[in-house]
């Protein structure tokens, strides 16, 4: 994090520096709780712990990502490349299908 200035952040001096334009990548940890990390040009990261209630995303174009709907359920996971997963065209079916 580059040079800021310094706030009174709760109860604690917190130093700040502006997010806009920083490229990271938003990470789920195995407890659920989810954190921003970011990289530098040396491969070492900085964590940063996600309290912003609605920061806008933008999912980059390299990201392989994709967007499911199970019925009423909306899913964002990686794309169906990456899962291995088939397409329903070459899939076995379930059932029969009609004619």
């Amino acid at each position: 994090m580059a040079a800021g200035k310094k706030v009174k952040y709760g109860n604690h001096m917190a130093d700040v520096s502006p997010a806009a334009g920083v490229r990271g990548v938003l990470c789920k940890s195995f407890d659920g709780r989810y954190f921003f990390r970011v990289y530098a040009q040396d491969h070492s990261f900085i964590d940063y712990t996600v309290r912003h209630n609605d920061l806008q995303v933008t999912i980059a174009e390299d990201e392989l990502a994709s967007f499911y709907r199970v019925g009423d359920e909306h899913i964002l996971d990686h794309n169906p490349g990456v899962l291995g997963l088939e397409s329903a065209e070459t899939a076995p079916a379930n059932t029969p299908r009609e004619p």
